[in-house]
């Protein structure tokens, strides 16, 4: 389901860390967008020791290795990712960089804008082009780089 005209609309100057895991929605202009990417939300993994195959959920695409294999006569560790296999699905995936809006009486004199960076999946990718302005609803969710943690909007 897409959830349209959502209110209330949050300002990104208030989009701090106590937003993190809830739904929002903001306006801005698209001021930079990605490369469309896979991203892999499900990979396969043939065990080393019987070859049994099992599908591992990716939150977020993080590689995480299963623990132990679920043939009950073989509980090998050892695996190999099949990327390959029909069990393994990805979905294209893009990120975006959303500036907010200021209005004449917002300015403060040699303030940059904010941004914040959103990732948009499936249909949404290629939906926007720098300069478009667009309302993005979604869930707040940090991310660590080595900069440090960065809001991001899913």
């Amino acid at each position: 389901c897409r959830v349209y005209n959502y209110d209330p609309l949050t300002q990104l100057k208030n989009v701090r860390a106590n937003c993190y895991g809830k739904y929002i929605a903001l306006r801005g202009t698209v001021v930079r967008v990605s490369n469309i990417k896979p991203l892999c939300t499900k990979l396969a993994f043939v065990c080393g020791t019987c070859g049994d195959v099992q599908s591992v959920p990716l939150p977020d695409g993080k590689y995480t290795l299963p623990t132990k294999c679920l043939v009950p006569e073989c509980r090998g560790r050892s695996f190999t990712a099949d990327r390959s296999s029909p069990l393994t699905t990805t979905v294209d995936w893009q990120s975006v960089k959303v500036q907010e809006l200021m209005s004449d009486d917002q300015r403060e004199a040699g303030r940059i804008p904010r941004t914040i960076e959103c990732e948009l999946v499936q249909d949404l990718v290629d939906s926007c082009v720098p300069g478009d302005m667009v309302t993005i609803t979604g869930i707040v969710k940090v991310s660590s780089t080595e900069e440090g943690k960065i809001l991001h909007l899913r």
